[in-house]
């Protein structure tokens, strides 16, 4: 199943970083989908944000909510459904086609 993102939103859960989004697909409506930590990752490299640290300030998340939503509100992405949660991920590099405009 394929969806847009209409809005995104980081959350701590057991210290842990969490993101989560709102999905609009056109088979199911809106649905709550999770971002995995190998995506979340690719996005936001721990290295940059918080250095060589394993604690990070809570203030951080207002920084990394504002990342977030700019480089992904309004893109597609692929939904699945693992242990009764749906999960995301962005489309793959194979489908991307580079035009002349």
């Amino acid at each position: 199943m394929r969806g847009k993102i209409i809005a995104i939103r980081p959350k701590v859960v057991s210290e842990k970083l969490k993101v989560i989004a709102t999905i609009r697909t056109d088979k199911v409506g809106l649905i709550d989908a999770y971002l995995p930590d190998r995506e979340l990752s690719g996005l936001l490299p721990r290295s940059i944000l918080v250095g060589t640290k394993e604690d990070a300030p809570i203030e951080l998340l207002s920084t990394i909510a504002s990342m977030i939503r700019r480089m992904t509100l309004g893109r597609k992405v692929r939904l699945w459904n693992y242990q009764d949660k749906y999960f995301f991920s962005f489309l793959s590099w194979r489908k991307v086609r580079f035009i002349k405009n």
